[in-house]
């Protein structure tokens, strides 16, 4: 007669085994639907509260809680308030509350470029102590996704920029990146013209002139759209115009240097020379000895001039990139300079002197230590041994980063204070006429 479970399971209805195999697989595909959360509950931990100004796709028992990009927990409420702002509660690992101090701040970011998941990332702040309080919105940011950027552009601000982007490819090309620095080395000395261009426009009443302008542009606009194809002649026209200025350009050029303006900056511009002319005069005498062996000089330098006219025309945009390079290294000299001046003296005696004779000498040792080591590998080598061996020891890494590991172990020479050593002891043994 069978009895037990079996006995009762064989004495049962096939109805009534299906129910409980039925009950059984329910049971099972709930608390794998509730997988995080039962874990979550069973893990231990404590709760960390932070207000969002409102609810970005923030999911319970789903969104990961991190810090510095390492998980530390996971979200597991989202409370909507009637004033608008969203807390969310986050149940993250022991000893995390005074990780964050005492002023910390919250933020949620997505996982990629293009949204899609999203996480909070909790950053320390403030003075060291254990954080008891909700982190204000004062202290927390939600994303701003390029889909939300890209809508507050219409159709055509959108067009322009694709253009935009477009023509900035075709403006840093070689051809373009010429130009470039073509129009910045020029842009100095049109800067200040410009200026005052610009504070021409402005009016005799700078206040109002400049804004009625600019108010009218749009009368301005209808006015010269009015009639169909008339913008487009007065354009014709006017490259008709500049056409006839150009073949007339030297005759207008010759009426350009009578006016009187010209005149007056070029008065301005001789005073200014007269100056210069006064301080050339009293060193040109010094320098006559000079320029006569420099022409000389210059005579026979020309040929080597002439082939290298094409290298320093190449080096021309390398040096103007290299400038800031040469700027910024002028305070490293500075401070090197000053380092070098401390080193130089007695810190280099003793470097040359017994720490070079240390570190290339044989090490063997004393003592207790006699007949370790050895006499043809030196000392350098051994001290680069054991800085290798700690960097190996320093390889394991866990959730907080690197650790450093060793293991003990017990040998003949582990047993300190006794009348002989036992290393020495087990040589002499094995070895009664010394090692062969």
């Amino acid at each position: 007669m069978k009895g037990g479970l079996l006995g009762r399971l064989e004495r049962a209805s096939s109805f009534k085994l299906g129910v409980v195999l039925l009950t059984i697989a329910l049971v099972v595909a709930l608390s794998l639907f509730q997988k995080a959360r039962i874990s979550t509950t069973l893990h231990r931990g404590e709760a960390v509260q932070a207000d969002f100004k409102r609810d970005y796709r923030m999911r319970p028992y789903v969104t990961k809680v991190k810090i510095a990009g390492v998980p530390v927990g996971i979200v597991t409420g989202v409370h909507h308030d009637p004033s608008g702002v969203t807390r969310v509660t986050m149940k993250v690992d022991d000893g995390t509350s005074t990780k964050l101090r005492l002023s910390p701040m919250a933020a949620i970011r997505p996982t990629t470029l293009l949204g899609g998941n999203y996480y909070v990332d909790l950053r320390p702040g403030g003075d060291p102590g254990t954080l008891h309080s909700v982190i204000p919105d004062s202290r927390t940011t939600i994303p701003v996704e390029l889909d939300r950027v890209l809508e507050t552009l219409n159709p055509a601000a959108r067009v322009g920029v694709q253009r935009t982007v477009r023509d900035l490819n075709s403006t840093l090309t070689p051809k373009g990146q010429t130009s470039v620095r073509q129009v910045l080395k020029d842009a100095p000395g049109t800067l200040r013209p410009a200026g005052a261009v610009l504070e021409a426009l402005r009016g005799t009443n700078p206040n109002t002139d400049l804004s009625k302008i600019v108010s009218n542009l749009d009368n301005i606009g209808r006015v010269l759209t009015a009639k169909q194809g008339q913008l487009a002649a007065v354009i014709d026209g006017l490259d008709r115009t500049s056409a006839i200025l150009d073949d007339q350009k030297y005759a207008i050029s010759s009426s350009i240097k009578l006016m009187p303006q010209a005149l007056s900056n070029a008065r301005t511009g001789l005073a200014a020379l007269s100056v210069s002319l006064d301080h050339l005069k009293a060193t040109s005498k010094s320098a006559e000895p000079v320029a006569t062996r420099l022409d000389h000089l210059l005579a026979r330098l020309q040929p080597a001039l002439v082939e290298a006219r094409p290298v320093v025309h190449d080096l021309r945009p390398a040096l103007v990139d290299l400038r800031p390079l040469v700027q910024s290294l002028v305070p490293s000299a500075r401070v090197g300079t000053k380092v070098l001046h401390d080193v130089d003296g007695a810190p280099l005696e003793r470097v040359n002197g017994p720490i070079i004779h240390t570190l290339l000498s044989p090490w063997t040792g004393t003592g207790q230590y006699a007949g370790s080591g050895s006499t043809t590998t030196p000392f350098y080598k051994e001290l680069g041994t054991m800085i290798a061996g700690m960097d190996n020891a320093s390889k394991m890494t866990d959730r907080n980063g690197s650790t450093i590991h060793f293991q003990p172990g017990f040998g003949v020479g582990s047993v300190s204070d006794l009348p002989i050593s036992l290393e020495q002891l087990f040589k002499m043994l094995l070895y009664p006429g010394g090692p062969k």
